[in-house]
């Protein structure tokens, strides 16, 4: 079994500047994402909650982005854990990350890889939030991208793409997220506007999409972020 002060040594032999530098690149765009879905929702949605949804969207880049640091990342592309559902702490508070490749991208350091993927965590709260708009605060929102994070996107990219996950074991093949991302946020997108229930005025004020630039704006963010999104789930610049 390794142990944690060999893996703190750094085995940089491998690592391709290329590489790394479309990760850093790819990260990048898909942060580009987050102003870009709040911006889509706010434009979809009545004026005097526009600002509101961005903010939110924003909200959860910040959120998910530290408890991704905390053990999200651990949780979610642990290579040392044998369980088949989720994650050790190997990696709790990005410890023994450092310049060492992760299996799953062994040509770049293994703090890019994280933080490439952080971004794809960060996001898929944001796109759930869709589910709620114009019927949360921002508190239940924070605790919602932090909860919901560490109890379903975590474990369902574990068995996506950890080397021990079962999905993974089994032979699924998840590219770019289709997954833990857009199956995990759009099924939470629809629970969480189940338990929150129709919006207050609903069948007698005018509920219409107030500005149709934002919702270009929004998606041509969202374009532009998946090119980072999907070009940068290769781990590397290559075929």
């Amino acid at each position: 079994m390794v142990t944690l002060l060999e893996r703190s040594g750094t085995d940089t032999s491998q690592i391709n500047s290329g590489d790394t530098a479309w990760i850093l690149v790819s990260s990048a765009l898909v942060f580009i994402m987050a102003p870009g879905v709040g911006y889509f929702y706010s434009g979809m949605a009545r004026s005097k909650n526009a600002v509101s949804l961005v903010f939110l969207c924003m909200i959860a880049m910040a959120i998910v982005s530290i408890q991704w640091m905390i053990w999200g990342y651990s949780l979610a592309l642990s290579d040392t854990s044998t369980n088949p559902f989720i994650g050790d702490l190997t990696y709790g508070l990005l410890l023994y990350v450092g310049d060492k490749p992760h299996v799953n991208a062994p040509t770049i350091p293994g703090d890019v890889y994280a933080l490439f993927q952080c971004m794809f965590a960060a996001l898929t709260p944001a796109l759930a939030l869709g589910g709620a708009a114009e019927r949360i605060r921002i508190l239940p929102a924070v605790l919602f991208c932090f909860v919901w994070t560490t109890i379903v996107y975590d474990p369902i990219a574990y068995w996506s793409w950890a080397p021990k996950g079962w999905m993974n074991v089994m032979g699924s093949l998840d590219y770019a997220g289709g997954t833990p991302v857009h199956i995990a946020s759009g099924f939470g997108a629809l629970a969480f506007s189940l338990v929150l229930g129709k919006r207050q005025g609903f069948g007698s004020e005018k509920f219409a999409p107030h500005n149709y630039l934002n919702i270009i704006l929004g998606t041509s963010l969202l374009w532009f972020g998946w090119f980072g999104f999907n070009g940068g789930s290769a781990v590397a610049s290559n075929g």
